[in-house]
C-alpha cells in the first residue's frame, strides 16, 4: 500500500496551514470557501470552484492550471474529489481539509466523476496530508456529518453480495478481509452516538474508519469488500433523476433496500440508522415515491449496462414484484 497518508486531528489546523501563496491552488466550492478564507494566515492567489464533476469540466480546470506546484482540497466529497483529479492530472502535491465527513473521499485514492451522469472511478492519488479541523467539520450541519457512517454500513450489503458472487460465479473473494470489514461494522455501531452527536471522538471515529475501510479495498485491489448493490441502487436514483443526493443518505437508504432484499437483518439497519440519526426516508431526503420505484424497477437493467459484479439484484426474479413490499414503511 505503501506510504501512508499523513492525518493530523485539531481545532485549529486551518490557521496554521502553510502554503506559497503564488504556487497553491485551492480547490474548493463557496460555502466551504467562506468559512476556511478568514482563518488562512495568507490568501491564495489562485481559487477554482468545482461546478461540475464531468470529466470534461474537470480536464478544462485542470488544463487552466499554470505555474502551481500544490492543490489543497477544502469541502466535501465533489470538491476533494476535484481537488485529487486536479492532482493527478498535473501531478501535483495533494493536500485534503474535509469540511464534512459525508463521505469518504477524503481517504479514498481513485477519483469519483462523471461521464453523461453516470459515475465511474479513475486515476490514483495519495494527498501527502490531510487535515481534519474538528470546528469547521462541526460547522456544517449534523445532518452532513452523520451521513459519513453510510460508506461504512455499505459493508454489510456488500460483503453479502461479494460473498454471493463469490459462491455463486467462483468471484475472488477473502475471508479475512470480509470480517475485518465485519469488524468495523461492530465499530460503527459501538461509535454510533458519538457518531450522531458529531463529536469530536465521533468525527474522527469515522475518519479512522474510513482510512481501515480504504485500506481492505487497497489490499484486495477494489471495492468489492464495501461496494455492491446498496450503491449501485444509489448510482441508478441519481442517474434517473439527474438529480446528486447527499451521498451517504441515499447509500443509507440503498442499505435498507437491499438488507430486505437479501433477508440480511435489514431491522438491525433500521435500529442503526436512527442510532446514526442518517436521515434516509424517501421523503427526508427528497427522493418521490416514483422517482423511488422508477430507480428500483430498473435496477437489474442499470446493473447489466454498467456490467456490475453479481449482487442480490441479479439473483432476485420478479423485482419489480417486490417494490411494493421493500417500499413499505419507507
Amino acid at each position: 500500500m505503501g506510504e501512508r497518508t499523513e492525518t493530523i486531528f485539531g481545532t485549529e489546523l486551518i490557521g496554521a496551514l502553510e502554503f506559497d501563496p503564488q504556487r497553491t491552488v485551492f480547490a474548493t466550492m463557496e460555502l466551504p470557501w467562506k468559512l476556511v478564507m478568514p482563518r488562512l494566515r495568507s490568501l491564495p492567489r489562485h481559487v477554482v470552484f468545482v461546478r461540475s464533476m464531468e470529466r470534461s469540466a474537470l480536464d478544462e480546470a485542470a488544463n487552466a492550471l499554470l505555474g502551481i506546484d500544490t492543490v489543497i482540497g477544502v469541502g466535501g466529497g465533489s470538491a476533494l474529489d476535484f481537488a485529487k483529479y486536479l492532482a493527478w492530472k498535473r501531478d501535483l502535491r495533494l493536500l485534503l481539509i474535509p469540511s464534512i465527513v459525508s463521505v469518504d473521499a477524503c481517504v479514498t485514492h481513485s477519483i469519483g466523476v462523471r461521464d453523461e451522469g453516470r459515475v465511474h472511478y479513475v486515476g490514483q492519488v495519495k494527498p501527502e496530508r490531510l487535515l481534519v479541523d474538528f470546528n469547521l467539520i462541526r460547522a456544517a450541519p449534523p445532518r452532513l456529518n452523520r451521513a459519513g457512517a453510510g460508506d461504512i454500513l455499505s459493508i454489510h450489503t456488500g460483503s453479502f453480495d461479494w460473498l454471493l458472487g463469490h459462491t455463486r460465479d467462483g468471484e475472488r473473494y477473502d475471508r479475512q478481509i470480509a470480517q475485518r470489514g465485519a469488524d468495523l461494522l461492530c465499530e460503527l455501531e459501538r461509535n454510533a452516538a458519538e457518531i450522531s452527536q458529531v463529536s469530536n471522538r465521533g468525527i474522527r471515529s469515522l475518519v479512522e474508519l474510513f482510512r481501515a475501510e480504504n485500506d481492505l479495498c487497497e489490499e484486495f485491489g477494489n471495492s468489492r469488500p464495501e461496494e455492491g448493490s446498496e450503491h449501485f441502487f444509489a448510482y441508478n436514483a441519481e442517474l434517473r433523476t439527474g438529480r446528486q443526493f447527499i451521498h451517504g443518505e441515499i447509500v443509507c437508504l440503498g442499505i435498507l433496500l437491499m438488507s430486505r432484499l437479501q433477508k440480511n437483518r435489514p431491522e438491525w439497519v433500521k435500529a442503526l440508522l436512527q442510532d446514526l440519526g442518517v436521515l434516509h426516508r424517501p421523503a427526508d431526503i427528497g427522493l418521490e415515491p416514483s422517482e423511488l420505484r422508477a430507480a428500483l424497477s430498473t435496477l437489474d437493467e442499470f446493473c447489466r449496462q454498467e456490467g456490475s459484479p453479481p449482487t442480490i439484484i441479479a439473483e432476485t426474479l420478479g423485482l419489480s414484484d417486490a417494490i411494493d413490499t421493500l417500499m413499505s414503511d419507507l
